[in-house]
């Protein structure tokens, strides 16, 4: 059989010339949809991407901000993707090789954002704690997109501690306002970002406003 590679609908299609039809002697063409080569030709066809990642301590409102750029960019015509990693990994058993489900939320994250490109998205975005300066090249190695953005979002250990005794009602608000605090300072001393933003005294709107303009997004 002879293949013979083109894009259809979006899909990268190869032709695998069969062997003659018995009736008239024509050979037949066989499409098959090969996955490694469908995902390299949505990524040709849009070439430029971004990834944002939106990192700061617990309770400083990582997700909120999110969520609230997600809506800008929708009214902007941005087309993008917002994903809340933590929710890809609530499951149970856990891996004792991955206790925090970390492996687990970017395997299902590159799933999704291939359904997403699929659709037309362009930009990913994505809220997560960034205490490395390995895991953004980490995550743009699983969706593809080179050049990941950070942005850490900053707050004094009193706003910290009052959005974390809001959010968290039981018998886990002591662990989060340690960790909070925790992650505040480390994330201060490891300076794993290309840019800060504020979020005392401010509404989510306008620090959401000045994440949008700071980007480049792929339209």
């Amino acid at each position: 059989m002879w293949p013979l590679t083109s894009v259809v609908n979006n899909r990268k299609i190869q032709n695998l010339w069969s062997d003659e039809c018995q009736v008239c002697g024509t050979k037949l063409p066989v499409e098959v949809d090969v996955s490694l080569e469908a995902t390299y030709a949505l990524r040709m066809e849009n070439p430029i991407q971004r990834l944002l990642l939106i990192s700061g301590p617990v309770g400083v409102g990582k997700s909120t901000i999110a969520n609230e750029l997600s809506t800008l960019l929708e009214a902007d015509e941005v087309p993008h993707t917002f994903i809340d990693l933590d929710a890809l990994a609530y499951t149970f058993p856990r891996n004792a090789a991955d206790p925090f489900g970390d492996g687990l939320a970017l395997e299902n994250l590159k799933s999704i954002w291939a359904n997403c490109q699929r659709r037309g998205s362009k930009n990913l975005i994505v809220p997560r704690v960034v205490e490395t300066e390995s895991y953004p090249e980490r995550v743009a190695e699983m969706v593809a997109i080179p050049d990941p953005i950070v942005c850490r979002l900053t707050a004094s250990d009193q706003s910290l501690l009052e959005r974390v005794r809001m959010r968290e009602k039981g018998s886990n608000l002591s662990w989060h306002e340690k960790r909070s605090l925790e992650l505040s300072a480390a994330l201060e001393d490891a300076n794993v970002n290309d840019f800060c933003v504020a979020t005392d005294g401010r509404s989510i709107t306008e620090i959401a406003t000045e994440i949008m303009l700071e980007i480049d997004w792929s339209r």
